[in-house]
């Protein structure tokens, strides 16, 4: 996400919008309003005419890398997987106009490696997300899940730790870590990491990644007496709902 897209989620977007549509009025071939409102529609999860909101800001400033990136971002959530040519196209487009535009890279390289499997290609755009963001968490994060699954793990403990030192709450890089640890064979630090990100999980309420830690530890340890008190947190926090 951009600076301007963060900007806009800090305050009531229906009356930003209400705004831009206005200036709209008065400055129709103004392309960055064409942006902003397909930015507020893209976070208000009104999709329809979004894309062509970008197109109408890339047609008068064909040189706004913002709105290349904005549309990239749009394609890859609206448009059919077979556009996924197009999506990668657009975040190429952002970078070769402004290539200081760290969000580019990194929608660009959370594409290659969600959408199109191309972890090569991701490693590099992380890397320079980290050349550019140097405290960028996410890079950190999803880069260490690529070197995991490539069998390179004292890589992916390198990130994880990295980012750690960047967020000392992080669960996801704790569960990450914890994986880590265990197939490096430090059991005991595995399954601290593991318990710490169960913790985190738990503390927020979110009971979906409570589960799913919970799932991992299981299948690490196979011992009941292990994760034995990991169970019925769900339910309580259901109790504390009502």
């Amino acid at each position: 996400m951009t600076k301007e897209w963060s900007i806009l989620l800090s305050g009531n977007l229906s009356v930003v919008m209400e705004c831009f549509r206005n200036a709209l009025y008065f400055y129709p071939n103004f392309a960055e309003v064409h942006n902003t409102i397909g930015i507020i529609q893209f976070q208000i999860e009104k999709y329809e005419g979004v894309i062509q909101l970008f197109d109408n800001a890339l047609a008068m400033n064909p040189n706004f890398a913002e709105a290349y990136n904005n549309r990239g971002l749009a394609r890859s959530k609206i448009c059919h997987k077979s556009e996924l040519p197009k999506v990668i196209e657009d975040y190429t487009k952002a970078i070769a106009l402004n290539p200081n535009l760290v969000q580019a890279y990194l929608n660009r390289a959370d594409t290659y490696k969600n959408l199109t499997d191309d972890n090569p290609a991701a490693i590099l755009d992380y890397n320079q997300v980290i050349l550019l963001a140097p405290n960028c968490l996410s890079a950190y994060i999803n880069r260490a899940n690529i070197c995991f699954l490539c069998g390179k793990l004292e890589s992916s403990l390198s990130d994880l730790e990295k980012a750690l030192s960047l967020d000392v709450d992080c669960a996801e890089a704790y569960c990450g870590r914890g994986i880590v640890r265990f197939h490096l064979g430090n059991i005991k630090g595995a399954k601290k990491d593991l318990f710490k990100a169960f913790g985190l999980y738990e503390a927020r309420g979110n009971m979906i990644y409570c589960a799913f830690t919970r799932s991992l530890i299981m299948e690490l340890f196979r011992e009941y007496e292990v994760y034995k008190d990991l169970f019925g947190v769900e339910s309580e926090a259901g109790k504390s709902k009502k």
